[in-house]
């Protein structure tokens, strides 16, 4: 199951105001939301990441690889636009 994460609550609102591709494709993390990425990532390379650190990391990746795919179907949308 995924922690409610800050990254979590900016995804879903960023996607309840119906963004077009062209914004979807343009979407990055809040510098507060990236930071904390990276320092569970520097953490867990150090073998000290606690079980609850672990979980917000999972859902860190989970929400990045669902991001990813968003993304692709928004330059597919806006290729087809395109052509």
């Amino acid at each position: 199951m995924l922690l409610k994460t800050q990254a979590a609550t900016e995804i879903a609102q960023f996607l309840a105001h119906h963004p077009t591709p062209e914004q979807i494709v343009a979407f990055h993390p809040s510098s507060e939301v990236a930071e904390r990425a990276y320092e569970l990532i520097h953490t867990e390379r150090d073998s000290s990441l606690t079980e609850e650190e672990r979980k917000e990391l999972e859902s860190y990746l989970v929400i990045e690889y669902l991001m990813e795919l968003v993304k692709l179907e928004a330059h597919r949308q806006l290729r087809q636009q395109a052509s």
